[in-house]
This record gives C-alpha cells, sequence and structure tokens, in this order.
C-alpha cells in the first residue's frame, strides 16, 4: 500500500470538491493538521474514517486504497472480477490496511513507552547521585531536571495504559463524538 499515492489521491478528492483541508477536518471531525498529515502521506486516518471519506467522496473503498479511481470502461471480458471476487479484493485491502495502521500504532507506543523507560532511568541516576556538595543553583536545576523526568515518564505509561486498555476506544469514541458536537 503506497502512502504517498493515496495521500495525493485524497488531496485529489478534496481539491475536486473544492474544499479547504480546515473544511474537511470540520466535515470528519479531525485536525486540519490530520488531513495535511493524510495528504502527504505520513500517516493515514484509520478504516472507519476511511470509509466516511470513501462516502463523502463518493467512491468505493477499494479506489482510495490503490490510489486511483477505477477505469469508468466496465469491459466484460473473462480477467475482470466478478462481484464477489471485487468484494474479497476490497476486503482484502481493508484488513491489511488495518493491519498496516495497528503496526503504526503499536510503533508508537513502543517508542512512547521507551521514551518513559529512558526517562524513568535518567530519575533515578539523578536521585541515586549525592546533590549535597554541587552549588545551589545546579541543585535546582537537576532537581528540576528530575522532577520532569518523572513526570514524563510517569505521564507516558499512564496514557499508555489507558489507550492500550478496554478505555481507550471508549475516550476515543467520546473524543469525535464532542468533536461533532462542537462543529
Amino acid at each position: 500500500m503506497d502512502q504517498q499515492k493515496i495521500g495525493t489521491f485524497l488531496k485529489q478528492l478534496r481539491q475536486e470538491r473544492q474544499l479547504t483541508q480546515e473544511n474537511l477536518a470540520e466535515i470528519m471531525c479531525v485536525t486540519n493538521r490530520s488531513v495535511s498529515r493524510w495528504e502527504n502521506g505520513v500517516n493515514l486516518p484509520d478504516l472507519p474514517t476511511l470509509i466516511q471519506l470513501a462516502n463523502f467522496y463518493g467512491v468505493e473503498l477499494r479506489e482510495i486504497l490503490n490510489g486511483e479511481r477505477k477505469p469508468d470502461s466496465m469491459s466484460s471480458s473473462p480477467n475482470d472480477n466478478t462481484p464477489a471476487d471485487a468484494a474479497e479484493e476490497t476486503a482484502r485491502m481493508a484488513a491489511d490496511y488495518s493491519s498496516n495502521y495497528t503496526e503504526c500504532l503499536t510503533r508508537r507506543f513502543h517508542i512512547m513507552y521507551m521514551i518513559s523507560i529512558a526517562t524513568m532511568f535518567v530519575y533515578m541516576t539523578l536521585r541515586w547521585i549525592d546533590l549535597s556538595a554541587l552549588p545551589p543553583v545546579a541543585d535546582i536545576v537537576l532537581s528540576f531536571i528530575q522532577g520532569a523526568c518523572l513526570g514524563i515518564g510517569l505521564g507516558m505509561l499512564i496514557v499508555g495504559a489507558i489507550f492500550t486498555s478496554k478505555h481507550g476506544n471508549k475516550i476515543i469514541a467520546f473524543k469525535v463524538q464532542m468533536l461533532k458536537r462542537r462543529s
């Protein structure tokens, strides 16, 4: 799956509707930064949002996942897909897309946990070092760094634990609901 190609296609569809990224963001209940990232191929929307985009633009999900429109001319050669084959292909593409999205999310959580572990290690190291021999200014700075590391480390662990639990989906659904109310 070519993220750049899909992003370019999403941009083309938005421009055909003469929408700005801000307009589309309001319609889809996301930030305009998210729309920009989709169109630049940095990341892609989750599967439900992708289906919502396909319905909004009046294209098939398969077209978005391919990053191009299917040909308008429907020939009846024996090599053409039957509706069942097309549905199976779309389902397979959606499953691949969902798998890629999950891998990307998992990678982000791994990075977050690694940063959390590193900051907790810095905190523990600074806690272990005797700071009494340092001048008062250095003591204050190191105490600040120590507190920041503790806050960042624990914060990331808590956020990661919440979002990887069953409550994460509820939080995301609540966020989407609040964004829809606002628009």
